[in-house]
């Protein structure tokens, strides 16, 4: 359930927020629909755990599983599978630390 709320603060994010820049890109993405202090609080830590190359597989997955459900449709399995799995289990570790 969480990522899909992640994946639908990423699509609106990108729709509404393209000229973010890097650095402030995950907390964006994360917290685009959701602005509660909790949401607030548990993105900006999360955002504090990712750097190099997890950060970068956890932009790119959630702007992935957001654009699919601004869609309507699935990512295809296996190109999230490949591309996007990392991405996601990064993100969720990183809020699961946060709590």
């Amino acid at each position: 359930m969480r990522v899909l709320k992640i994946a639908a603060v990423a699509a609106f994010a990108m729709i509404s927020v393209p000229a973010v820049a890097f650095a402030d890109d995950f907390e964006a993405l994360c917290t685009a629909t959701d602005k509660s202090e909790p949401t607030v609080a548990s993105c900006k830590c999360a955002s504090g755990k990712l750097t190099g190359a997890d950060r970068t597989a956890a932009i790119e997955a959630m702007k992935a599983v957001n654009a699919a459900m601004a869609s309507g449709k699935a990512e295809e399995a296996a190109a999230a599978t490949q591309k996007h799995a990392k991405g996601v289990e990064i993100v969720m570790t990183a809020q699961a630390t946060c709590m």
